[in-house]
């Protein structure tokens, strides 16, 4: 059964860079949590946000 929706080789190719720069910008955000995680929590804790958390 042929699909009636087909994605052409320019669409997959941005696709494709679009799911590269959501995956680059979540592991930068990770790493950049790891890193300073607990100072970020130490000011919640100060500006009284740590509970909403």
């Amino acid at each position: 059964m042929k699909s009636s929706y087909s994605i052409s080789p320019s669409q997959m190719a941005l696709y494709a860079t679009l799911a590269l720069i959501a995956a680059t910008a979540t592991g930068i955000t990770f790493a950049a949590w790891f890193n300073h995680g607990d100072t970020i929590f130490l000011s919640l804790i100060q500006a009284g946000l740590s509970w909403c958390m």
